[in-house]
């Protein structure tokens, strides 16, 4: 059961323990899982849509309200899971203007507009765009193309 995993990727991302009580505790593990599943490292297999605070599966939150009384567990990745659960650990824990959670949120939602919001072919600064229309609380325009090329970067895209 995927669930299982979750308090464990979460510490290993945000060095932090998992707080359920807490709500950006559980945005930013919505938005974890969803940067993994999209990056090929499955944490469950969680159907995503898009909601006040971008990407978010309803499946999932049910899974972070169910984990207080699951054990901790120590996970073991594959190479190709560890790069890219490194790479996501690495740009998460940038230092912003951003919060972490807003940070999370701002990457995430790239992801989920280039995926499946926007034409594959969109412009970087198509993207952006969209993000600061919808999310108009991201609204630094250069920190939000950094956040696009750190996204690149988590996807093993050139840029």
């Amino acid at each position: 059961m995927a669930r299982e995993f979750l308090k464990p990727i979460y510490r290993d991302v945000y060095g932090d323990e998992f707080n359920q009580a807490c709500f950006e505790s559980r945005m930013e593990m919505q938005k974890l899982v969803y940067v993994l599943q999209e990056a090929g490292v499955t944490i469950g297999d969680y159907d995503f849509l898009w909601y006040k605070h971008g990407p978010y599966s309803q499946e999932l939150q049910n899974d972070i309200l169910t984990i207080f009384n699951v054990p901790n567990v120590e996970l073991r990745y594959s190479s190709d899971a560890s790069l890219i659960i490194n790479r996501v650990k690495e740009v998460f824990a940038e230092k912003t203007v951003y919060s972490r959670s807003c940070w999370v949120e701002c990457i995430a939602s790239l992801q989920y507009l280039k995926s499946s919001r926007l034409s594959l072919d969109s412009s970087d600064e198509v993207i952006v765009d969209y993000l600061m229309k919808v999310k108009t609380h991201l609204n630094n325009r250069e920190l939000n193309i950094h956040a696009l090329n750190r996204l690149k970067y988590i996807m093993g895209q050139c840029v």
